[in-house]
């Protein structure tokens, strides 16, 4: 076991100054929760779903400081796909045993849908962005500002710099067509501090930064940006822009996670997922997990994570900063997979076969345990024909609360937490959710985790 004291935190940007005081635990998107102990979990004892909160629908959960917990949450478009109709969206402020609510905003202005994101500034505020609007809300969610975003597609959440300010981009979700413009706005007022940009090609997955610069994945090339604070200006990195393709076969990459040397990303990114991403992928090759090394951009490798075709994801993969482990899943194919980064290569480490896992991550370095999802569902509900005829009956009942506690299941998620060197169980519980969980979790305050998908928040503990 590891001294909780030697793990390394992911402490870039002006973030409140606690564990998962955002997204992924920090911009650099290690999905690790250095700072605080791990589960622990010991011979004899197992998971027990301690509360169970109907969250329909929601996007994430994060924490503040002890005992407080944020989820953002937004209305449903039911008509025309996920970017057809205007939603509005709002942040709750949750009891952190019982899940209750303890306050919440007003619902907020958004646009058309796609997850959006929260996060704690080292100010003390609560910022959120949805839509395209940005929100800046008091630790009791009052409303301090809202901007409205240069362009009136979604943006998919934002990171925090060293200086404080956000930055944020759009992203033409799922098609991957129009080009992304980045905005970085004052975190006091949510205006601009530069003229946006607009990249040379689309971006769908979420931002990362080192604290200065930004990182975006593209739909063939990654790019490096940042603020040139004397200039007012947004400035694109043209000596490091690596290309990953993609080869006729691919679809774009998402989330990018940043260690010491490389960056991290996964492709197979488009997708026509419902209650499960299993079989959901649109592109026919295997995905890929991408690494390429910050200071070169020509030294860049891949490897396919199952081997299998239409392979697909929409998260990042998991980075262990203690062990140099890798973690990631082909949520198309269920299968989850480790390598340990030796200099510039993977080192296969295990895999895990028919684990159907498609959210975010959660890796205790200490404990060295790893939190996982595990979605069991007959493959007959998933053929083409039966999913195009149940989908929008699902879209359309699924907003009723009865609907979900006593209609058919269509599946089952389990929360999992394994051995993060060996890909061992350690212990599992089933989660009352109706869908998959492949969007934002966050550990506990103790030895317990909160499990999210995008009709359920349930906190996990050990027994």
């Amino acid at each position: 076991m590891t001294d909780q004291a030697q793990v390394p935190v992911d402490d870039v940007g002006q973030y409140w100054p606690t564990p998962w005081s955002s997204e992924d635990g920090g911009s650099l998107r290690w999905c690790c929760a250095g700072g605080q102990a791990g589960l622990g979990i010991q011979p004899g004892e197992r998971l027990e779903v301690a509360a169970v909160k109907d969250a329909f629908a929601s996007d994430m959960v994060i924490r503040r400081n002890e005992g407080e917990l944020y989820a953002l949450r937004h209305e449903m478009p039911w008509t025309g796909g996920a970017q057809s109709a205007p939603v509005r969206g709002w942040t709750e402020k949750l009891d952190p045993i019982t899940l209750e609510v303890i306050a919440s905003t007003p619902k907020l202005p958004g646009g058309p849908y796609w997850p959006g994101g929260i996060g704690c500034h080292a100010n003390g505020d609560i910022y959120m962005v949805f839509g395209g609007w940005a929100h800046r809300l008091t630790a009791d969610l009052e409303v301090l500002a809202s901007h409205k975003l240069p362009v009136t597609r979604p943006h998919n959440s934002f990171v925090i710099l060293n200086g404080g300010e956000l930055v944020t981009k759009d992203c033409d979700a799922p098609a991957g067509l129009a080009p992304s413009t980045v905005s970085i706005l004052d975190p006091l007022t949510l205006l601009p501090v530069a003229e946006p940009l607009t990249l040379p090609e689309p971006s769908i997955g979420r931002l990362c930064s080192d604290g200065e610069n930004v990182f975006v994945i593209g739909t063939t090339k990654v790019f490096r940006l940042h603020l040139d604070r004397d200039a007012g200006k947004i400035v694109v990195d043209d000596h490091w822009q690596p290309s990953y393709g993609p080869a006729p076969g691919r679809s774009f990459g998402w989330d990018p996670v940043i260690t010491d040397e490389h960056l991290l990303w996964m492709d197979n990114g488009q997708n026509d997922t419902d209650v499960t991403m299993l079989d959901c992928g649109t592109a026919p090759d295997p995905v890929r997990l991408w690494w390429a090394r910050r200071d070169d951009a020509s030294k860049i490798d891949s490897t396919e994570i199952s081997g299998l075709p239409y392979g697909t994801e929409s998260n990042p993969p998991a980075w262990d900063p203690v062990g140099g482990v890798v973690i990631a899943y082909d949520a198309g194919n269920a299968v989850l997979r480790a390598w340990r980064l030796v200099g510039d290569r993977m080192e296969d480490l295990w895999r895990r076969d028919g684990f159907a896992h498609a959210g975010h991550l959660i890796l205790y370095p200490d404990t060295r345990e790893l939190v996982v999802q595990d979605w069991k569902q007959s493959k007959s509900l998933r053929r083409p024909l039966v999913r195009r005829v149940t989908r929008p009956v699902l879209q359309a009942l699924g907003q009723f609360a009865f609907v979900r506690r006593r209609g058919v299941a269509l599946g089952s998620d389990q929360l999992v937490v394994l051995d993060l060197d060996t890909g061992a169980d350690k212990a599992r519980v089933d989660v009352p959710s109706p869908c998959q969980g492949y969007l934002f979790p966050a550990p506990g305050f103790g030895r317990d985790v909160y499990y999210q998908s995008a009709t359920t928040i349930a906190r996990v503990a050990v027994v």
